[in-house]
């Protein structure tokens, strides 16, 4: 479990998120950069976790910890939002409501996605502070986890955020899944005169993108939680001191610990660590791959190639310039016997041609 394979490819990740995201960048695609950031903010600590906590599970770093606790509790939250928002906006340009976008419509839009897939888990992450039990917990090979008071308030304050977004997400997405194919004759029409920046190709994409994140974590998150509910009773929700008592406790779970539970719940647990690295190489395989990305590839391959070709200016005065070498072709033959005599005083013979004098700084031939 978590062999190390788990690290190298929350490392990779990294890169596949990295690599297409200049050119969704230049689209200003809300989106689908929300959907970037959040792949960010949940495999780059991911990744840092998974190597320094290889071997052992030290209490280090705990302002650190405190910092990507939170921020994994956004990111658990923030990528179903993100994909909620894709599927709304792949929805409502199949449908066709409008027959064109104007600049204030899509403003509309964009506050409409920043405050689902960024306001949303901004808040979920402060009600985690409301069932926040202790400081946090540490697992070998994972890294720091958010600590939650497994209770009632929790469960509608952060636990069951990322199911009823991803169930929202999968209808949204079959909607647009119909309506694309009711329509696919007259599809790219339908979005030259809406005036879209999604083209038909990247339609496809982002719908495929969409299911297949919702195809692999909702029933992952599904299974997760109701395994959760039927084995793990719920503690009351006395008050809040009698739940933040000790708040500064950090636990700890060896490999070797975390193993003895059930196989069944281990195995989604390990899924569900997963999901970060998987929704990053999805990302990677439906956009890195794009003709738009392996055009951006190529520039900078070029940009590169440019780049180590150019030599210095100096290097282009390094050498002297060769000594000045004058060549001179008088008119040839000439009649007059003042030219004859000179040519044979100066021991040459009319043998007829041209004559070719080179002279040089130093010393002069013909």
């Amino acid at each position: 479990m978590f062999s190390p394979a788990f690290a190298v490819f929350n490392f990779l990740s990294i890169a596949f998120v990295l690599l297409p995201a200049a050119w969704h960048w230049t689209a200003r695609n809300t989106a689908t950069l929300l959907f970037i950031f959040w792949c960010l903010v949940t495999i780059v600590p991911m990744a840092i976790n998974s190597v320094v906590w290889y071997n052992e599970v030290d209490i280090r770093a705990p302002v650190y910890c405190d910092i990507i606790t939170k921020l994994r509790i956004g990111g658990d939250v923030g990528i179903p939002a993100a994909t909620l928002c894709i599927t709304r906006q792949l929805e409502a340009i199949a449908a066709a409501r409008q027959a064109q976008f104007s600049a204030k419509d899509r403003y509309q839009r964009r506050i409409v996605d920043l405050s689902i897939g960024l306001g949303l888990p901004l808040l979920v992450m402060s009600l985690h502070t409301v069932v926040q039990g202790h400081r946090y917990d540490v697992i070998q090979r994972v890294g720091c986890i958010p600590a939650v008071y497994w209770s009632l308030p929790a469960v509608f304050l952060v636990i069951i955020w990322p199911v009823i977004l991803l169930l929202a997400a999968a209808v949204y997405a079959g909607l647009a899944v119909r309506l694309f194919i009711a329509r696919r004759y007259q599809f790219a029409r339908l979005l030259e005169s809406s005036k879209s920046a999604i083209s038909t190709n990247r339609f496809i994409r982002l719908i495929a993108l969409s299911v297949t994140q919702i195809a692999y974590s909702l029933p992952v998150a599904l299974c997760v939680r109701i395994i959760q509910f039927t084995t793990i009773p719920l503690n009351p929700y006395s008050s809040w001191d009698n739940v933040h008592y000790g708040f500064n406790y950090v636990g700890t779970v060896t490999l070797q610990q975390f193993e003895l539970g059930s196989k069944t719940y281990l195995r989604l647990q390990e899924l569900n660590y997963w999901q970060y690295a998987f929704s990053c190489t999805l990302f990677f395989l439906f956009f890195g791959l794009g003709e738009e990305s392996l055009a951006s590839y190529r520039r900078w391959g070029m940009a590169v190639l440019r780049l180590v070709r150019r030599r210095p200016a100096s290097e282009d005065h390094k050498s002297p310039l060769p000594p000045a070498t004058s060549i001179s072709l008088p008119p040839y033959p000439r009649s007059d016997s003042t030219a004859t005599e000179e040519r044979e005083k100066r021991g040459f013979t009319t043998t007829g041609g041209v004559f070719v004098t080179i002279e040089e700084n130093d010393y002069a031939s013909v």
